[in-house]
């Protein structure tokens, strides 16, 4: 894999076995349709670019290269997605493979391009990853005709983004049959898998829940990896700006400086706790909040992030939005609030009270229990009851009734 990879630091050596991909105009070869011809599928091609021989069907046609310049023309039927640094490309003939294609000002800014080589090889050091099918992981690099990198090869991911899981009525319309123990499921797969990448020094920097995949099995896939923090054992840091502000810890809001400079567990905690928050609260954020005084909801959630405005545990002084909010609060497990309070509002100055990854794992598997264990009560399960937990019961669980009452 070394020498596959010495390419990020030179020239791509002509010895070595990748694949081709394609450009966005301007970083490759544009061919008029009548000038065009399908590239011939090469004995050192993998088997997965052998199937690419389909003629392009639009009238021009983008030309690119794998690292023994051999040509794969696209056209903007295989777009699949464009996002701020590149657009996503089926791979003709085998769309379980994608390339994402860094854009032009992305291509042409050299500090920039370094951070990317110096992240990309970063990544592929690390083989675990590269096996992982729950990642879009960079599988292998691609060129334009100059043999510079303008993006990668990675597998394709299943699924609808977590923002299919916002409200009640959404998910039942995404998601039929599902109840919140499959959210609670899902956040504990999203939970583990994040746990998981932590292992290999692999953080996640942008927790835009778009860039999270469901299925309807309820396993999570994630996508823009290239926007993750890798730190492999005996490696430089290769780290990322990119940050999604209303699902961001505090301290790197209030500094932007400290959004180039390495993360930390704590940065990783609060952003994992927003999304846990997310799905069992069928999308709403832990930051929106409603004023009883005003009778009006307060800002908007990045603005009370920032400075702290939060709605759950005794003393809050506002409370969750209108609607049946506080129902879906006050079925969670005791300790599953507990550890919201303890990241959102202890947490929020202090980040070392914020609940661990190993905490959150062993209370949602207390939930599922939970759950499971009291069929008689439906409304633990329900995506919206239209009754809360009894005030004895939540006096118990030592919540406030008055402080919770929420909306988006």
């Amino acid at each position: 894999m070394a020498n596959i990879f010495s390419w990020l630091f030179g020239s791509a050596p002509a010895s070595s076995t990748s694949t081709a991909a394609p450009v966005v105009p301007g970083a490759g070869t544009k061919t008029p349709r009548s000038a065009a011809s399908a590239p011939a599928p090469s004995a050192s091609l993998p088997a997965w670019l052998k199937q690419s021989t389909g003629r392009p069907k639009a009238k021009d046609s983008i030309t690119v290269y794998d690292m023994n310049n051999n040509p794969l023309q696209l056209t903007f039927h295989h777009e699949k997605a464009s996002g701020g640094e590149g657009t996503v490309y089926t791979l003709p003939g085998n769309d379980q493979i994608l390339i994402k294609v860094y854009k032009d000002q992305t291509i042409q800014n050299q500090q920039k391009l370094d951070e990317l080589r110096q992240k990309i090889a970063a990544m592929a050091a690390i083989k675990e990853c590269r096996k992982m099918n729950f990642l879009a992981w960079p599988v292998m690099p691609v060129f334009d005709a100059q043999k510079q990198i303008i993006g990668f090869a990675m597998h394709r991911c299943e699924g609808k983004s977590f923002l299919a899981l916002r409200g009640a009525d959404n998910v039942a319309r995404q998601f039929p049959n599902w109840d919140r123990k499959n959210l609670a499921q899902v956040a504990l797969d999203f939970l583990r898998k994040v746990r998981l990448l932590s292992s290999y020094g692999v953080y996640i920097n942008d927790f835009n829940p778009a860039n999270f995949l469901v299925d309807q099995q309820g396993k999570v896939s994630f996508i823009d990896c290239d926007s993750f923090q890798i730190a492999p054992p005996g490696r430089k840091v290769a780290i990322s700006k990119t940050f999604f502000p209303s699902h961001c810890a505090p301290e790197l809001l209030k500094n932007k400086s400290a959004l180039t400079q390495v993360r930390n567990i704590h940065h990783l905690e609060f952003g994992t706790a927003i999304i846990l928050f997310n799905l069992l609260m069928c999308g709403l954020h832990p930051y929106a909040y409603y004023d009883p005084s005003n009778k009006s909801a307060c800002g908007n959630p990045d603005e009370n992030l920032l400075k702290g405005r939060c709605p759950l545990g005794r003393g809050a002084g506002c409370r969750l939005p209108v609607g049946n909010w506080y129902n879906l609060w006050s079925w969670l497990t005791k300790n599953i609030k507990e550890d919201f309070i303890n990241t959102f509002r202890d947490g929020h100055n202090n980040p070392a009270m914020r609940t661990s990854l190993e905490q959150w794992e062993e209370h949602l598997k207390q939930l599922l229990f939970e759950m499971d264990r009291i069929p008689t009560v439906p409304q633990r399960r329900q995506l919206n009851p239209m009754t809360a937990k009894s005030w004895e019961d939540h006096r118990k669980s030592a919540a406030v009734k008055d402080n919770f009452v929420m909306n988006f």
